[in-house]
């Protein structure tokens, strides 16, 4: 089993965001040991019921290029983009971020919730499906070779070539929990990164995978986490119903016994919350499943991010080295 890779959900959207805040914390998550930070990505940004936050949303690029020229090791993730770039500028912008960290370069992707984000940037909300594989095509296509053409359902180009290339391939990962994002991961990911899924889902979900495929498929996690020294403080407030509610895919969830999510308990896998004993014991729970990537999403904290990361670096990240 390969070792676990801690990463952490950028605090690049909400009331918290500050650039001083995203540069100097992606330092401290190096310093502490981290292995990756990542984003996430809108163009018309409205936040989830549980996160009461502000309207401010930094764009993942710029986050993630500020971030590349004063860290050194840690990978840039993105979980996930969503298919509102037309193909060609997809494929030039993770290539450009990839030839300025010098490699390091995580391409989450996924159709993201609000289908009207396709219709503000000019592409027809009902062919995201098609526009998605057609992008990843086109960037594998552009990564590789120059003078390139294509020709698909939506898109074509004759005779393109973009420098630079990545320095290094650049994987690709899906996000969501729905059957379907599973068949996405089988015909054309190279890995699998869904975020807030129960425990439950998860397993279903990657039963499916490997019965629809036999290749070696990346498996990464980003549950809520929400910790403290104190327990019942970790514990307290935490909004059960708002975050049952919080994914586009939670129709298709397989909800608990009792029909419904009522209980901390009931979110087992999307939440993580606890003293660090308790929060050790749910991510070897990931490990156990072959979870190489997991990413603390930190937002029901980020008034104190600073000090969580100094928390889960002491207290969590040396059970799993």
């Amino acid at each position: 089993m390969s070792r676990m890779q801690f990463g952490i959900l950028l605090p690049h959207f909400g009331k918290e965001v500050s650039a001083t805040r995203l540069i100097d914390g992606s330092r401290l998550a190096e310093e502490l040991g981290f292995d990756s930070v990542w984003v996430r990505d809108h163009l018309l940004w409205h936040p989830h019921g549980m996160e009461k936050a502000g309207l401010k949303f930094v764009e993942p690029f710029i986050a993630l290029a500020a971030i590349a020229a004063v860290t050194k090791k840690l990978i840039l993730g993105t979980a996930v983009l969503i298919p509102v770039r037309w193909p060609l500028k997809f494929s030039q912008n993770l290539a450009s971020l990839s030839y300025m960290a010098g490699g390091r370069v995580i391409a989450g992707i996924g159709l993201g919730s609000t289908p009207g984000e396709l219709a503000a940037a000019g592409l027809k909300p009902e062919d995201r499906a098609q526009i998605m594989r057609e992008t990843v095509e086109i960037a594998r296509l552009i990564w590789r070779e120059n003078n390139a053409s294509y020709k698909g359902k939506i898109f074509f180009f004759e005779n393109v070539t973009i420098e630079p290339k990545p320095v290094e391939p650049i994987p690709i990962f899906y996000g969501g929990s729905t059957r379907a994002s599973i068949r996405r991961v089988a015909e054309y990911c190279d890995g699998w990164i869904p975020g807030r899924v129960p425990m439950a889902t998860f397993d279903d979900r990657l039963n499916l995978l490997r019965q629809l495929t036999n290749r070696k498929i990346i498996l990464g996690n980003i549950p809520v986490v929400r910790i403290d020294k104190d327990r019942a403080k970790a514990r307290a407030d935490i909004d059960v119903e708002a975050l049952a509610r919080s994914s586009e895919g939670t129709p298709h969830w397989i909800k608990p016994p009792s029909g419904k999510f009522e209980t901390i308990e009931d979110l087992e896998g999307l939440l993580i919350v606890g003293n660090p004993d308790d929060c050790a014991r749910e991510i070897a729970k990931f490990r156990q499943r072959g979870v190489e990537h997991l990413v603390f999403d930190l937002r029901l904290q980020y008034h104190r991010y600073e000090e969580t990361l100094r928390l889960i670096s002491e207290e969590l990240l040396p059970r799993f080295w």
